[in-house]
């Protein structure tokens, strides 16, 4: 009986050792996922209009929320529908904004933990920028969609993946309305422009119950009037902006 007893016990001592690894090493899920968060950025801005000339630096703070597998697929199709909002005020000068997009993909592993993809996509953009210029009140309201591509890279971890993507987005027959007062307002098309962008992500506690998604980001935007008035008399918006975003992904 203690032999039996003994043969059953080393039998199954040899099949945890066999499976620990596997349950230690499983492959996290591929599944698409929710992300909800906050995001902050500092941005750097150049506004010239006329004769006029003003520089300015504000913080932003919003939120955002996306859905896909940009941070979980390993091979194949790959894609992600996001929205967000921001806020940012300084001294006289406001900035309200919105935008939505879709990236569509494809993916493809170089190895068991290294992957790289490319992406085309398109979106919507609304901002609204009011910069005090010599004590006139300036408002620049802009609308724009755009057309998108990136090449993305994902290294998957054991519990997480990092992820880096760059890439430009392409404004097509954007609209900006310029308001300024005691000279009255005007509507004019925008130049199409092409904005580079890029970004660092990181995915963690990804077999965890609250996985956390934290990042860093930087976009360059400029803004060019495409027409002649009065009102908008070769006015342009530059702007840097450097961010991060931190959220919970379920």
């Amino acid at each position: 009986m203690s032999k039996l007893f003994g043969k059953f016990l080393k039998g199954s001592s040899l099949l945890a050792l066999v499976a620990a690894p596997a349950a230690v090493f499983a492959a996290p899920s591929t599944d698409p996922i929710s992300t909800f968060g906050i995001l902050g950025s500092y941005n750097d801005f150049k506004f010239e209009g006329g004769s006029e000339s003003d520089k300015s630096h504000m913080p932003e703070a919003g939120l955002f929320y996306n859905f896909g597998n940009k941070l979980t697929a390993e091979s194949g199709f790959i894609y992600q529908a996001g929205i967000e909002a921001k806020y940012g005020e300084k001294s006289d000068n406001k900035l309200k904004e919105g935008q939505a997009d879709l990236d569509l993909g494809w993916r493809a592993a170089l190895d068991a933990r290294n992957f790289v993809d490319v992406i085309v996509g398109g979106g919507y953009s609304w901002t609204r920028y009011e910069p005090e210029i010599n004590d006139l009140d300036v408002k620049l309201t802009n609308k724009s969609p755009f057309a998108k591509a990136a090449l993305g890279y994902n290294h998957q971890f054991d519990d997480m993946t990092l992820r880096v993507e760059a890439g430009a987005r392409r404004t097509i027959d954007g609209r900006t309305k310029l308001k300024v007062d005691d000279f009255g307002s005007d509507t004019v098309d925008l130049k199409d422009r092409t904005n580079p962008y890029a970004e660092v992500s990181l995915l963690m506690n990804q077999k965890g119950d609250l996985p956390v998604v934290a990042g860093l980001y930087y976009t360059r935007t400029e803004y060019k009037l495409d027409g002649d008035s009065e009102v908008a008399d070769n006015t342009k918006l530059k702007r840097n902006e450097y961010g991060f975003k931190v959220g919970i992904a379920f």
